[in-house]
């Protein structure tokens, strides 16, 4: 969720296709983590939430199944991580075409991430409509 790539990819060069291998240096480090970050998000998300799912990523990957967290814990912490406003840039909105409501069910002027009910999707705009990003899908 953090770097937007799929967890395999074999069109990537080789120490980047398996996304864990690569990624896990990463999260270790606050410093090194915004190398990592979706490029798509343009800046525009919160520093201390990106953290926070480091760490959250981090456990759900650990060698030893006993110490991932349940996945009650980690919808918990991911419903969290909406409350945080600092952005690593700027807040804002960012400028979607009219018809980005019919794409993502959210509306034009709907902040960059949108706060609902456990049952109902999560949505995360993107700076430009593009077909290869994927939509929005529910948190089950």
């Amino acid at each position: 969720m953090l770097t937007g790539k799929r967890a395999v990819d074999k069109s990537r060069c080789k120490n980047e296709q398996n996304l864990v291998d690569w990624a896990k240096p990463y999260l270790n480090s606050s410093r090194r983590l915004r190398y990592i970050m979706d490029p798509r998000l343009g800046g525009q998300y919160s520093v201390r939430g990106a953290k926070q799912m480091a760490i959250l990523a981090l456990q759900c990957i650990s060698l030893n199944p006993k110490d991932r967290p349940k996945m009650t814990v980690v919808i918990q912490t991911l419903e969290s991580l909406l409350e945080y406003k600092d952005m690593a840039i700027s807040c804002g909105q960012w400028p979607v075409s009219s018809n980005s409501t019919k794409k993502t069910g959210l509306p034009s002027s709907a902040p960059i991430f949108r706060a609902q009910s456990r049952s109902s999707s999560v949505g995360v705009q993107n700076k430009k409509p593009n077909s290869a990003v994927p939509t929005p899908r529910k948190v089950v």
